[in-house]
């Protein structure tokens, strides 16, 4: 799933870089830094050497955090996909992802299993809580998975690909290719909203991301440390949350990309000059070419119709409305 589809690359050095790059990196190196200070390098914990710390360090923090953050920006999308489950075609990738996958399915068999099994129960004991509960937990868990064939090795995979899915199916647009272009034609209120969902969980994935590097390093420093060693547990579990944080808002993202679809499908039907379908029947079967022709393959073909009021299209920065 492309998380990237607005505002791809994320190379604008602003609110995107501030909150997604620079403040994950700016905690992860004050974190490092005060591993390292404390141990002095793989030496025993002395937690009175922070008292030693010296302003012009704060220069250095600074550019290193600042590098790192460089240095990630351009890699959100390969990290998305590392945390979504596309692993390569390494003989150990295929055969990691195939174990987690199957992982997936049972818990998916599982959950439609205690599912119907608290109905049954249910129907011959209405008076159940139990039971209405566990049913209704089942269900809800089980709609974050798409169908079998589309299973990914990761719960955030299976949550992303299964909206994607949802989206696909009611006006055939698959988002991976039509969010971009439904994007240049949104109304501001609604770009707005798809890029804080999206802002909200690359952040999550990227706290994640240093936050499992920062339990490692921990590990490192710590290991002659004795007890100590547990407090590689605290940067560890920050990742965890913010992993499981990032499945709950891809169901957010997922709903912003389904609006953006929804309001705006026709707003790119007109700017593409295509004829306006009548029914959503219709829609579909004309956007199996349509979705063809943005994958850029000349096997397929639409119908134009040149209306006089799109022949001449003011300027519309930003995806604002036309003036009235």
């Amino acid at each position: 799933m492309s998380v990237d589809v607005v505002g791809a690359g994320a190379g604008r050095i602003g609110r995107y870089f501030t909150v997604v790059s620079a403040l994950p990196a700016t905690v992860f190196v004050t974190y490092v830094y005060l591993l390292v200070r404390v141990t002095d390098w793989f030496g025993p914990v002395d937690w009175s050497r922070i008292a030693d710390f010296k302003p012009q360090e704060l220069v250095v923090l600074g550019v290193a955090a600042l590098v790192v953050a460089l240095a990630l920006n351009p890699l959100q999308l390969p990290l998305i996909q590392l945390f979504e489950g596309y692993w390569g075609t390494s003989t150990l990738a295929v055969r990691l992802a195939a174990i987690r996958t199957a992982h997936h399915d049972r818990r998916r068999i599982t959950l439609e299993v205690r599912a119907g099994r608290a109905r049954q129960t249910l129907d011959r004991d209405e008076s159940s809580f139990r039971w209405l509960i566990e049913e209704a937990e089942s269900q809800r868990v089980g709609r974050g998975y798409p169908d079998r064939h589309r299973l990914l090795p990761t719960r955030l995979g299976n949550a992303l690909r299964r909206w994607e899915d949802a989206i696909t199916r009611p006006y055939g647009l698959d988002p991976l290719v039509a969010v971009p272009r439904l994007a240049m034609v949104a109304r501001q209120p609604e770009i707005a909203y798809l890029e804080n969902q999206r802002v909200q969980l690359e952040l999550a994935i990227r706290t994640t991301f240093l936050s499992l590097i920062a339990s490692v390093l921990t590990v490192a420093l710590f290991v002659r440390s004795g007890p100590w060693l547990l407090f590689a547990c605290a940067p560890y579990a920050a990742g965890y949350l913010a992993y499981r944080g990032a499945v709950s808002l891809a169901s957010e993202y997922g709903t912003a990309l389904a609006v953006l679809t929804e309001m705006n499908r026709f707003r790119l039907y007109d700017r593409l000059h295509l004829i306006r379908p009548q029914t959503t029947d219709e829609e579909r079967v004309r956007n199996r070419a349509l979705v063809e022709l943005f994958k850029l393959s000349d096997k397929r073909s639409v119908r134009y119709e040149h209306r006089a009021e799109l022949m001449e299209e003011p300027e519309q920065p930003g995806g604002a409305d036309p003036a009235p």
